[in-house]
C-alpha cells in the first residue's frame, strides 16, 4: 500500500513510524538525498574538468557543486548526531573510541586509496597528465606538503594532487567529527548543544569580529587565517544538520507542527530553487552563503528522515543504490571525468557529439567504478566495524 502524503495522516502505519522514529538508526529515505548530492557535484564538474584542461566553456549546469556539498554536510551532521543520540539512549553513554574506529574504517581506506593514486599513479601516466597542473604538482612536492595531505588536515600548503580536488570536504568532515562526538557525550542538555552548534555556525563571522576588536581585522581573510575562517564556514554547514537533530530530540512537537507540514516543505524547495537560479543568472556561485543552503537542506533532511508524510519520497531502488555507493561516486568522479573527457576528445572533434560521449562515458564509468569499489574494497573494511556497532551493546 502506498503511504499517505496527506498533511495530517492518522494511518496506523504513520503512527507506528512516528512512534518508532526516535529508535531508528537507519533512514532509508536519506540514501536518495546522498545520491542527489553526489550527482550535483558530478554534473557541476563537467565544465570544471574542461577548464582544467585549458578549454574555456560556460557552466551549463545551474547548480554549483558546493550546493551538493552543503547537502552532504547537512545530511552528515544530522545523521551522525542522530546516531550518537541513539547510542546514548540505548547504552547510557557514547563510546568515543568505537565512534572513531567506525569512522576510520568507513572513510580512511577510500580517502587514502584515491590520494595515493593521485600521488603515485595519475601524475605518472602520460595521457592522464593535465597541462600546467601536473608541473605544479612536481614543483610543490615537499615532505611538508605530502604530510599535509596524509594527515587529513586542511590543505594549508595548497598542494595540488591530480583528480583529487574533492578531498577538501572529507577533510572538513573529519575535522568536525574529531570534536563533535565529545560535545554530544558531555553536554547532555540539548539546549546547550543547540547553542554550541549555533556558535559554530556563526564562528566564521565571530572570529573576524574578534580579530577586528584587537586591530587584526586585515589578517582575517588572507593567508593562513583566511583559510581558517573559510574552514569555519564549512564547519557551520555541518553544524546546521546537528542543530536540527537536537531540535527534533528536544522539540518534537514543534517540528511536527511547523516543519512537518506541506507548506513548509514546498516553501523550502521554492527558496532553494530561487537561490540556485539567482546564483546562476548572476554568475556568482557564492551569491548566497553555503550555510543558508545548509539550513534549508537540514529541514529537507529532517523531513526525509522522520516525517512519515513527507513529500520528499526518495525510497526509489535506483536512487537507494546510488546513495549506497555515493561516497565512491564523490571520490572517484574527478578521475572518471578525466578519462571520459580524454576518450571523447580522441574519438571526435564534433562538439555536440564529444559532449555526449563525455557525459555518458563519465557517468557510466563513475557508477561502475564506485560500485566495484564498494563491493570489493570498501565492504572489506566495513566488516571490521561489526564489533563496534551500538546494536551489539546492552541497553542500560
Amino acid at each position: 500500500m502506498r503511504e499517505s502524503t496527506s498533511l495530517y495522516s492518522t494511518s496506523a502505519r504513520d503512527a507506528t513510524s512516528e512512534s518508532s522514529a526516535k529508535e531508528r538508526t537507519y533512514f532509508p529515505n536519506l540514501d536518495g538525498l546522498r545520491a542527489i548530492g553526489a550527482f550535483i557535484v558530478l554534473f557541476s564538474h563537467f565544465y570544471f574538468m574542461k577548464r582544467m584542461w585549458g578549454i574555456q566553456v560556460d557552466q551549463w549546469f545551474p547548480i554549483p557543486g558546493k550546493v551538493g556539498v552543503a547537502l552532504f554536510f547537512s545530511l552528515s551532521g544530522f545523521l551522525i548526531t542522530s546516531l550518537l543520540f541513539s547510542e546514548q539512549r540505548k547504552t547510557g553513554t557514547i563510546t568515543l573510541k568505537a565512534f572513531y574506529i567506525r569512522r576510520i574504517f568507513r572513510i580512511w581506506p577510500l580517502y587514502y586509496f584515491v590520494v595515493l593514486l593521485g600521488l603515485l599513479v595519475f601524475n605518472q601516466v602520460s595521457f592522464l597528465k593535465i597541462p600546467v597542473l601536473s608541473d605544479r604538482m612536481i614543483e610543490q612536492t615537499t615532505w611538508l606538503s605530502v604530510l599535509n595531505v596524509l594527515l587529513i588536515i586542511p590543505n594549508f600548503t595548497h598542494f595540488y594532487i591530480p583528480y583529487t580536488d574533492q578531498r577538501w570536504s572529507i577533510i572538513v568532515e573529519e575535522m568536525f567529527y574529531f570534536f563533535q562526538p565529545a560535545l554530544v557525550r558531555f553536554f547532555t542538555n540539548k539546549y546547550t548543544l543547540i547553542f554550541l552548534f549555533c556558535c559554530i555556525v556563526v564562528s566564521a563571522e565571530l572570529v573576524p569580529a574578534i580579530m577586528r576588536m584587537f586591530g587584526l581585522g586585515k589578517y582575517a581573510y588572507t593567508g593562513f587565517m583566511g583559510s581558517v575562517v573559510g574552514q569555519l564556514g564549512y564547519l557551520g554547514c555541518i553544524a546546521m544538520g546537528c542543530i536540527f537533530s537536537a531540535l527534533y530530540k528536544k522539540k518534537e512537537a514543534f517540528c511536527k507542527k511547523y516543519l512537518f507540514i506541506r507548506r513548509t516543505e514546498l516553501l523550502v524547495i521554492g527558496v532553494l530553487l530561487a537561490f540556485i537560479f539567482i546564483s546562476y543568472f548572476t554568475h556568482n556561485e557564492e551569491f548566497f552563503d553555503l550555510r543558508l543552503y545548509s539550513l534549508l537542506f537540514a529541514i529537507v533532511v529532517l523531513n526525509g528522515a522522520l516525517n512519515p508524510s513527507t513529500i520528499y519520497k526518495l525510497e526509489i531502488p535506483w536512487l537507494k543504490f546510488l546513495g549506497k555507493i555515493s561516497y565512491g561516486i564523490y571520490m572517484y568522479h574527478m578521475f572518471c571525468l578525466g578519462i571520459g573527457f580524454i576518450v571523447a576528445r580522441k574519438l571526435t572533434s564534433v562538439s555536440w557529439l564529444q559532449n555526449g560521449i563525455y557525459f555518458v562515458l563519465s557517468v557510466s564509468l563513475t557508477i561502475l567504478v564506485s560500485w566495484l569499489s564498494f563491493r570489493y574494497f570498501e565492504s572489506y573494511f566495513l566488516k571490521f566495524n561489526k564489533k563496534y556497532r551500538v546494536s551489539n551493546r546492552k541497553v542500560k
